[in-house]
């Protein structure tokens, strides 16, 4: 929410007041914003903005929270700047001091605090200060308005500029409020306001990754109406929906897709980079290739000295005591970078359970929790390279899983000359697979505010397509306009996949356009109810095996190995359910069955499963 600490705190500071509104997420309220400015005798004023909002991903309601108090001189010029987000269980805290000609930033987590000094000569306002010159200006806006801010959400002062759009009339017959555009530079999309005579803001509109935010002003109830908010499908524009089921993801190693942006005024963020480059290109359009790395010779596991890309800082807290602990604990003395940072992959693979709940976890939190996203793998894995002197950066993009490309985050090591990713939460052993596109590369000194403008230059404004994917030295085309898979009478073929299924009789074929966390490709719906999924896995980690996979299920696994289709299966049972789990290189596939039907048909099933993967 760009305009939040520079648009919305804006009411007179003649006394303590406070205003609330409430934020909608593509309709749906998901949160509110409260303000109170209070003014005190030397006629300073204090700001608070609180606002929170709940998104629903991956299955589970994930809260933002975030309180901004700024204080600023009888001139509305911006004295100070406290900011408190959390993203997880634990807070990050910024603070900004505004002294002349520099702004000393001090930001922490987990009990370590650091501090950074940015020169800015421009002259920042405060929220105050803001809605007196907009309060100027209305009286006269022939000319676009110009002011500079810090914007908490971008880590950084910046300069918004105020355009009229068109004169609406207040509702009620008060007067014309003014609708308003503002552009802040630095944020990826414009924000929309409508603002009344005084220059404060009555409402907001902007887009947003999780579609669009719309605040309007309401009461104390918008708290209450908005938190808790239940966990339920996911929000619009978080995943973008692939045109062909990729076969073995984790093991692809060249991908080329199409990728087209709904609007792009917006602009492209820079896709080239280490692994990537655009072979065509235009305004709305370009065509990226991904390669995946190979490795090379490794390097000596001597610690970089005076890198900046080995500091520690609020989120990647490499001097963090208990992450110092560990990375010694893991550290293999004559090791390799390469060979080193591996050890320490496998060991976040293997450690860190998944919670979709959390957000942003600062390295402290998951060190201690062991607990997050993607962000919090890529977090402990960089932050633990940091700390043995591995020259490391954060990656946020996009990665193919489950019939989508979804937002998610990874690592880079340097070695030598080379930056090599690896990613822990979506796994392979070594340099990760071409099935992402890197979006921003940094080192998470700005927070959540990271690589934000880039990001959402993409999030909710990109359809992508697979036009071509190279696995185990085959390269596949994807021509437009190609079917995800076709179903002839009792049979299911996905020629990507190179998968065929055939259904029993009394079966229908249902679920075939299921995706990510639903690891569905095909079910089937017997006539009494019983159900056979069908569902493609990867390696969770290092010690994913057929066997881990019938446990993690609740299967006990039976006697003997089955062969389906020359691939090697095991069997499992459980109250009421079967499975089958048969090994595909780097892929698994998983036959569930429940119901008595279903029960009875899933040797049938499993018998007709054909695996034959295209090639051209």
């Amino acid at each position: 929410m760009f305009a939040a600490a520079a648009a919305l705190a804006t009411l007179a500071a003649t006394a303590a007041e406070e205003r609330w509104f409430e934020m909608r997420l593509g309709g749906i309220p998901s949160g509110y914003v409260h303000e109170v400015v209070e003014a005190d005798d030397a006629a300073a004023v204090r700001t608070t903005v609180e606002s929170a909002f709940v998104v629903n991903r991956l299955g589970a309601s994930v809260e933002l929270a975030e309180r901004e108090v700024s204080i600023e001189d009888r001139e509305g010029r911006l004295v100070s700047l406290h900011v408190e987000t959390r993203t997880s269980k634990d807070s990050t805290v910024v603070d900004v001091a505004v002294r002349p000609g520099e702004l000393v930033i001090t930001t922490g987590a987990g009990g370590r605090s650091y501090q950074r000094v940015l020169p800015e000569t421009r002259p920042l306002l405060g929220p105050e200060g803001i809605r007196r010159q907009t309060e100027r200006w209305l009286a006269d806006p022939s000319e676009p308005l110009h002011y500079a801010t810090f914007v908490a959400e971008l880590g950084a002062a910046a300069t918004a500029t105020r355009r009229i759009n068109a004169a609406v009339e207040t509702p009620g017959g008060g007067g014309a409020d003014r609708a308003v555009v503002e552009v802040v530079d630095g944020a990826a999309e414009p924000s929309q306001l409508r603002l009344d005579a005084q220059g404060r803001v009555v409402e907001e509109s902007e887009q947003s990754p999780f579609g669009l935010m719309v605040l309007t002003p309401s009461t104390a109830a918008a708290r209450a109406a908005a938190l808790p908010r239940a966990a339920g499908p996911d929000d619009p524009d978080l995943l973008v929906h692939a045109n062909i089921r990729l076969p073995q993801p984790t093991a692809i190693e060249r991908l080329r897709l199409r990728i087209d942006l709904r609007r792009p005024e917006v602009g492209w963020p820079d896709l080239e980079g280490p692994g990537q480059r655009i072979i065509e290109r235009s305004a709305s359009h370009v065509v990226l290739e991904v390669t995946r790395p190979s490795v090379g010779a490794d390097s000596v596991a001597e610690p970089a000295t005076d890198d900046p890309l080995t500091a520690a800082n609020f989120i990647l807290q490499s001097d963090h005591p208990d992450v110092v602990a560990l990375a010694r604990q893991l550290q293999r003395p004559g090791l390799g970078r390469y060979a080193q940072a591996r050890l320490l992959q496998d060991w976040v693979a293997t450690h860190m359970q998944f919670d979709p709940g959390l957000a942003l976890v600062p390295a402290s939190e998951a060190v201690r929790d062991r607990r997050g996203t993607c962000v919090g793998y890529a977090v402990l894995l960089a932050t633990l390279a940091r700390s043995l002197g591995i020259p490391t950066r954060l990656v946020m993009g996009y990665v193919y899983a489950a019939n989508v490309f979804g937002g998610h985050a990874w690592v880079e090591i340097r070695v030598a000359d080379r930056w090599i990713p690896l990613d822990a939460a979506i796994y392979s052993p070594g340099p990760a697979d071409a099935a992402r596109i890197a979006v921003v590369r940094h080192s998470a000194e700005l927070g959540a505010a990271s690589g934000a403008r880039e990001m959402l230059r993409l999030f909710g404004n990109a359809s992508i397509r697979i036009e071509g994917y190279s696995l185990h030295g085959t390269w596949v085309t994807v021509p437009g306009g190609a079917r995800p898979y076709t179903i002839d009478g009792d049979e299911y073929r996905n020629p990507w996949l190179g998968l065929s299924v055939r259904k029993p009789a009394g079966f229908t074929f249902v679920a075939t356009d299921a995706f990510y966390p639903d690891a569905t490709v095909v079910g089937l719906r017997g006539p009494r109810g019983g159900q056979i999924r069908v569902e493609q896995r990867s390696a969770a980690g290092p010690q994913t095996a057929l066997p881990s996979l019938l446990e993690g299920g609740g299967y006990r696994r039976q006697p003997g190995t089955r062969w389906i289709d020359g691939r090697a299966a095991l069997r499992g049972a459980a109250d009421g359910g079967a499975a089958l789990v048969i090994g595909d290189g780097s892929d698994f596939w998983l036959l569930e069955a429940r119901g008595v039907d279903a029960l009875a048909a899933l040797d049938a099933v499993a018998a007709s499963v054909r695996l034959r993967h295209p090639r051209n």
